[in-house]
Protein backbone atom coordinates (compact mmCIF):
# COMPACT_ATOMS: atom_id res chain seq x y z
CA UNK A 1 0.00 0.00 0.00
CA UNK A 2 1.33 3.43 -0.91
CA UNK A 3 0.45 6.75 0.67
CA UNK A 4 0.90 9.99 -1.22
CA UNK A 5 0.51 13.66 -0.36
CA UNK A 6 -0.47 15.37 -3.60
CA UNK A 7 -1.97 18.68 -4.63
CA UNK A 8 -1.79 19.49 -8.31
CA UNK A 9 -3.88 21.95 -10.27
CA UNK A 10 -5.31 20.51 -13.47
CA UNK A 11 -7.11 22.39 -16.20
CA UNK A 12 -9.94 20.17 -17.28
CA UNK A 13 -13.66 19.63 -16.85
CA UNK A 14 -15.17 17.20 -14.37
CA UNK A 15 -18.80 16.18 -14.16
CA UNK A 16 -19.62 15.82 -10.46
CA UNK A 17 -22.83 14.00 -9.51
CA UNK A 18 -24.13 14.15 -5.93
CA UNK A 19 -24.01 17.58 -4.25
CA UNK A 20 -24.90 16.47 -0.73
CA UNK A 21 -23.15 17.38 2.53
CA UNK A 22 -19.92 15.83 1.27
CA UNK A 23 -20.19 16.19 -2.49
CA UNK A 24 -21.00 19.89 -2.56
CA UNK A 25 -17.84 20.79 -0.66
CA UNK A 26 -15.74 18.41 -2.76
CA UNK A 27 -17.05 19.99 -5.97
CA UNK A 28 -16.35 23.48 -4.59
CA UNK A 29 -12.73 22.51 -3.91
CA UNK A 30 -12.35 21.27 -7.47
CA UNK A 31 -13.74 24.58 -8.74
CA UNK A 32 -11.47 26.56 -6.39
CA UNK A 33 -8.48 24.85 -8.01
CA UNK A 34 -9.33 26.18 -11.45
CA UNK A 35 -11.16 23.09 -12.69
CA UNK A 36 -14.34 23.46 -14.70
CA UNK A 37 -17.06 21.57 -12.83
CA UNK A 38 -20.55 20.61 -13.97
CA UNK A 39 -22.44 19.74 -10.77
CA UNK A 40 -25.59 17.63 -10.66
CA UNK A 41 -28.01 16.62 -7.93
CA UNK A 42 -31.67 15.65 -7.62
CA UNK A 43 -32.04 18.82 -5.53
CA UNK A 44 -32.29 21.49 -8.24
CA UNK A 45 -31.85 24.39 -5.80
CA UNK A 46 -28.47 22.97 -4.72
CA UNK A 47 -27.41 22.75 -8.36
CA UNK A 48 -28.44 26.37 -8.93
CA UNK A 49 -26.55 27.44 -5.81
CA UNK A 50 -23.42 25.66 -7.01
CA UNK A 51 -23.60 27.45 -10.36
CA UNK A 52 -24.40 30.91 -8.96
CA UNK A 53 -22.03 30.91 -5.98
CA UNK A 54 -19.14 28.84 -7.30
CA UNK A 55 -19.11 29.36 -11.04
CA UNK A 56 -20.16 25.82 -11.85
CA UNK A 57 -20.70 24.97 -15.52
CA UNK A 58 -24.32 24.95 -16.63
CA UNK A 59 -25.30 21.88 -18.68
CA UNK A 60 -28.77 20.57 -19.43
CA UNK A 61 -27.96 16.98 -18.47
CA UNK A 62 -25.34 14.64 -17.06
CA UNK A 63 -24.98 13.12 -20.51
CA UNK A 64 -24.21 16.46 -22.21
CA UNK A 65 -21.73 17.39 -19.48
CA UNK A 66 -19.96 14.02 -19.56
CA UNK A 67 -19.49 14.34 -23.32
CA UNK A 68 -17.33 17.43 -22.65
CA UNK A 69 -15.53 16.07 -19.54
CA UNK A 70 -12.35 14.13 -18.92
CA UNK A 71 -13.76 12.58 -15.76
CA UNK A 72 -17.02 11.95 -13.95
CA UNK A 73 -16.99 11.76 -10.14
CA UNK A 74 -19.96 10.34 -8.27
CA UNK A 75 -20.80 10.80 -4.58
CA UNK A 76 -24.13 9.04 -4.15
CA UNK A 77 -26.16 7.15 -1.52
CA UNK A 78 -26.05 3.63 -2.92
CA UNK A 79 -24.85 1.36 -5.72
CA UNK A 80 -28.21 1.34 -7.53
CA UNK A 81 -28.02 5.09 -8.12
CA UNK A 82 -24.31 4.93 -9.03
CA UNK A 83 -25.12 2.28 -11.63
CA UNK A 84 -27.93 4.39 -13.14
CA UNK A 85 -25.71 7.48 -13.35
CA UNK A 86 -22.72 5.60 -14.79
CA UNK A 87 -24.85 3.91 -17.44
CA UNK A 88 -26.35 7.23 -18.53
CA UNK A 89 -23.00 9.02 -18.55
CA UNK A 90 -21.31 6.16 -20.43
CA UNK A 91 -23.70 6.63 -23.34
CA UNK A 92 -21.98 9.92 -24.27
CA UNK A 93 -18.53 9.65 -22.69
CA UNK A 94 -15.50 9.74 -24.94
CA UNK A 95 -13.20 6.74 -24.95
CA UNK A 96 -10.71 6.98 -22.08
CA UNK A 97 -12.97 9.06 -19.83
CA UNK A 98 -12.39 8.34 -16.14
CA UNK A 99 -15.35 7.16 -14.04
CA UNK A 100 -14.49 7.66 -10.36
CA UNK A 101 -16.92 6.68 -7.62
CA UNK A 102 -16.38 8.20 -4.18
CA UNK A 103 -19.59 6.76 -2.75
CA UNK A 104 -19.44 3.90 -0.26
CA UNK A 105 -20.90 0.80 -1.90
CA UNK A 106 -20.40 -2.95 -1.82
CA UNK A 107 -17.03 -4.10 -3.19
CA UNK A 108 -18.95 -6.71 -5.17
CA UNK A 109 -21.04 -3.98 -6.84
CA UNK A 110 -17.91 -1.88 -7.43
CA UNK A 111 -16.25 -4.77 -9.22
CA UNK A 112 -19.26 -5.29 -11.48
CA UNK A 113 -19.49 -1.57 -12.27
CA UNK A 114 -15.81 -1.54 -13.21
CA UNK A 115 -16.23 -4.50 -15.54
CA UNK A 116 -19.21 -2.89 -17.27
CA UNK A 117 -17.51 0.48 -17.71
CA UNK A 118 -14.20 -1.01 -18.87
CA UNK A 119 -15.98 -2.98 -21.58
CA UNK A 120 -17.00 0.36 -23.13
CA UNK A 121 -13.44 1.66 -23.41
CA UNK A 122 -13.78 3.78 -20.26
CA UNK A 123 -11.64 3.76 -17.11
CA UNK A 124 -13.17 2.89 -13.73
CA UNK A 125 -11.93 3.61 -10.22
CA UNK A 126 -13.50 3.30 -6.80
CA UNK A 127 -12.26 6.07 -4.52
CA UNK A 128 -14.32 6.25 -1.32
CA UNK A 129 -13.29 8.81 1.28
CA UNK A 130 -12.72 9.24 4.98
CA UNK A 131 -12.69 12.54 6.84
CA UNK A 132 -16.34 13.55 7.07
CA UNK A 133 -17.92 16.87 6.19
CA UNK A 134 -15.09 18.79 7.84
CA UNK A 135 -12.56 16.97 5.68
CA UNK A 136 -14.62 17.73 2.59
CA UNK A 137 -14.77 21.42 3.52
CA UNK A 138 -11.05 21.69 4.24
CA UNK A 139 -9.93 19.46 1.33
CA UNK A 140 -8.20 17.10 3.76
CA UNK A 141 -10.05 13.92 2.82
CA UNK A 142 -8.31 10.56 2.63
CA UNK A 143 -9.03 8.67 -0.60
CA UNK A 144 -8.87 4.87 -0.78
CA UNK A 145 -8.41 4.05 -4.44
CA UNK A 146 -9.09 0.82 -6.27
CA UNK A 147 -8.19 0.73 -9.97
CA UNK A 148 -5.76 -0.61 -12.53
CA UNK A 149 -2.30 0.37 -11.25
CA UNK A 150 -1.48 2.00 -14.61
CA UNK A 151 -4.32 4.49 -14.13
CA UNK A 152 -3.67 5.38 -10.49
CA UNK A 153 -1.50 8.46 -11.07
CA UNK A 154 -4.10 10.00 -13.38
CA UNK A 155 -6.95 9.21 -10.97
CA UNK A 156 -4.91 10.93 -8.27
CA UNK A 157 -4.66 14.15 -10.29
CA UNK A 158 -8.45 14.36 -10.47
CA UNK A 159 -8.78 13.75 -6.72
CA UNK A 160 -5.87 15.90 -5.54
CA UNK A 161 -7.79 19.21 -5.04
CA UNK A 162 -10.25 17.46 -2.72
CA UNK A 163 -7.93 15.59 -0.38
CA UNK A 164 -4.72 15.25 1.53
CA UNK A 165 -3.97 11.52 1.74
CA UNK A 166 -4.16 9.05 -1.13
CA UNK A 167 -3.86 5.29 -0.82
CA UNK A 168 -3.53 2.82 -3.66
CA UNK A 169 -5.41 -0.17 -2.26
CA UNK A 170 -5.22 -2.49 -5.27
CA UNK A 171 -7.39 -3.32 -8.25
CA UNK A 172 -11.01 -2.23 -8.70
CA UNK A 173 -13.14 -2.78 -5.57
CA UNK A 174 -10.25 -2.75 -3.07
CA UNK A 175 -10.85 0.92 -2.28
CA UNK A 176 -14.33 -0.12 -1.17
CA UNK A 177 -12.92 -3.01 0.86
CA UNK A 178 -10.74 -0.54 2.79
CA UNK A 179 -13.68 1.82 3.26
CA UNK A 180 -16.19 -0.68 4.62
CA UNK A 181 -13.59 -2.05 7.06
CA UNK A 182 -12.90 1.51 8.20
CA UNK A 183 -16.58 2.34 8.63
CA UNK A 184 -17.33 -0.90 10.41
CA UNK A 185 -14.72 0.06 12.99
CA UNK A 186 -16.04 3.63 13.07
CA UNK A 187 -19.60 2.52 13.81
CA UNK A 188 -18.54 0.16 16.59
CA UNK A 189 -16.14 2.73 18.05
CA UNK A 190 -18.75 5.49 18.17
CA UNK A 191 -21.26 3.19 19.87
CA UNK A 192 -18.73 1.98 22.45
CA UNK A 193 -17.40 5.48 23.05
CA UNK A 194 -20.93 6.77 23.56
CA UNK A 195 -21.63 4.17 26.25
CA UNK A 196 -18.38 5.06 27.97
CA UNK A 197 -18.99 8.81 27.88
CA UNK A 198 -22.57 8.35 29.05
CA UNK A 199 -21.31 6.35 32.03
CA UNK A 200 -18.97 9.19 32.98
CA UNK A 201 -21.70 11.82 32.64
CA UNK A 202 -24.09 9.78 34.81
CA UNK A 203 -21.36 9.46 37.43
CA UNK A 204 -21.06 13.24 37.46
CA UNK A 205 -17.73 14.03 35.79
CA UNK A 206 -17.44 17.10 33.56
CA UNK A 207 -17.74 15.72 29.99
CA UNK A 208 -15.04 18.08 28.71
CA UNK A 209 -12.60 16.88 31.37
CA UNK A 210 -13.43 13.24 30.65
CA UNK A 211 -12.98 13.78 26.92
CA UNK A 212 -9.66 15.52 27.48
CA UNK A 213 -8.38 12.67 29.66
CA UNK A 214 -9.50 9.98 27.24
CA UNK A 215 -8.11 11.82 24.22
CA UNK A 216 -4.56 11.44 25.56
CA UNK A 217 -5.09 7.98 27.00
CA UNK A 218 -5.61 4.48 25.64
CA UNK A 219 -9.24 5.22 24.64
CA UNK A 220 -8.16 7.91 22.17
CA UNK A 221 -9.93 7.66 18.79
CA UNK A 222 -11.23 9.87 15.96
CA UNK A 223 -14.79 9.74 17.29
CA UNK A 224 -13.52 11.23 20.55
CA UNK A 225 -10.89 13.80 19.62
CA UNK A 226 -12.21 14.96 16.23
CA UNK A 227 -15.95 14.18 16.21
CA UNK A 228 -16.97 14.20 19.87
CA UNK A 229 -20.61 13.06 20.29
CA UNK A 230 -21.37 15.16 23.39
CA UNK A 231 -22.94 18.56 22.56
CA UNK A 232 -20.71 21.60 23.10
CA UNK A 233 -17.56 19.67 23.97
CA UNK A 234 -16.26 20.54 20.49
CA UNK A 235 -17.38 23.22 18.07
CA UNK A 236 -18.15 22.63 14.39
CA UNK A 237 -19.20 19.00 14.84
CA UNK A 238 -22.73 17.62 14.38
CA UNK A 239 -23.31 17.06 18.11
CA UNK A 240 -23.01 20.82 18.66
CA UNK A 241 -25.62 21.61 15.98
CA UNK A 242 -28.34 19.23 17.14
CA UNK A 243 -26.72 16.36 15.23
CA UNK A 244 -27.63 17.85 11.86
CA UNK A 245 -25.68 17.96 8.56
CA UNK A 246 -23.36 15.08 9.30
CA UNK A 247 -23.01 11.37 8.53
CA UNK A 248 -26.57 10.15 8.83
CA UNK A 249 -28.02 7.13 10.59
CA UNK A 250 -29.22 6.06 7.15
CA UNK A 251 -25.66 5.97 5.83
CA UNK A 252 -23.93 4.31 8.79
CA UNK A 253 -26.62 1.60 8.77
CA UNK A 254 -26.11 1.09 5.04
CA UNK A 255 -22.33 0.77 5.46
CA UNK A 256 -22.58 -1.70 8.32
CA UNK A 257 -25.02 -3.81 6.30
CA UNK A 258 -22.52 -3.88 3.43
CA UNK A 259 -19.75 -4.95 5.80
CA UNK A 260 -21.89 -7.70 7.36
CA UNK A 261 -22.95 -8.95 3.93
CA UNK A 262 -19.25 -9.27 3.00
CA UNK A 263 -18.50 -10.94 6.35
CA UNK A 264 -21.18 -13.53 5.63
CA UNK A 265 -19.69 -14.24 2.20
CA UNK A 266 -16.29 -15.02 3.74
CA UNK A 267 -17.83 -16.92 6.70
CA UNK A 268 -16.62 -14.40 9.30
CA UNK A 269 -18.61 -14.44 12.54
CA UNK A 270 -19.16 -10.76 13.36
CA UNK A 271 -21.33 -10.77 16.50
CA UNK A 272 -20.23 -7.36 17.77
CA UNK A 273 -20.90 -5.82 14.36
CA UNK A 274 -24.41 -7.29 14.33
CA UNK A 275 -25.21 -5.92 17.78
CA UNK A 276 -23.93 -2.49 16.74
CA UNK A 277 -26.00 -2.53 13.55
CA UNK A 278 -29.11 -3.38 15.59
CA UNK A 279 -28.60 -0.21 17.63
CA UNK A 280 -28.11 2.00 14.57
CA UNK A 281 -31.08 0.38 12.83
CA UNK A 282 -33.33 1.24 15.78
CA UNK A 283 -32.17 4.84 15.55
CA UNK A 284 -32.41 4.93 11.75
CA UNK A 285 -36.10 4.12 11.94
CA UNK A 286 -36.66 6.99 14.37
CA UNK A 287 -34.06 9.55 13.26
CA UNK A 288 -32.83 8.66 9.74
CA UNK A 289 -31.23 12.05 9.05
CA UNK A 290 -29.54 12.61 12.40
CA UNK A 291 -25.78 12.22 12.52
CA UNK A 292 -24.65 8.80 13.67
CA UNK A 293 -23.10 10.35 16.81
CA UNK A 294 -26.71 10.87 17.98
CA UNK A 295 -26.30 7.39 19.42
CA UNK A 296 -24.66 9.11 22.42
CA UNK A 297 -27.76 11.20 23.13
CA UNK A 298 -29.99 8.15 22.70
CA UNK A 299 -27.93 6.08 25.16
CA UNK A 300 -27.72 8.95 27.64
CA UNK A 301 -31.42 9.78 27.59
CA UNK A 302 -32.46 6.12 27.59
CA UNK A 303 -30.51 5.68 30.81
CA UNK A 304 -32.31 8.66 32.31
CA UNK A 305 -35.66 7.17 31.36
CA UNK A 306 -34.74 3.80 32.86
CA UNK A 307 -34.01 5.45 36.22
CA UNK A 308 -37.51 6.92 36.47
Amino acid sequence: MFMHHVRRQIHTRITFVGLGNMGYNMAVNLRNNGIKVAGFDTNKSVMEKFISENGGDNFDSIESATKESQAIVTMLPNSKIVKQVWESAASTAKEGTYFIDSSTISPIDAQQLARNISSKGLIAADAPVSGGVMGAQKATLSFMVGCDKDHYDKVKTFLAPMGKNFFYCGDNSFGQVAKICNNLCLGITMAGLSESLSLGVHLGIDPKVLSEVMSVSSARCWSLDTYNPIPNVMSNVPSSRDYENGFSMELISKDLKIALDCAEKVNLDAKLSKLTLDQYENLRRLYPNKDFSYIYKWINEKNKEDKK
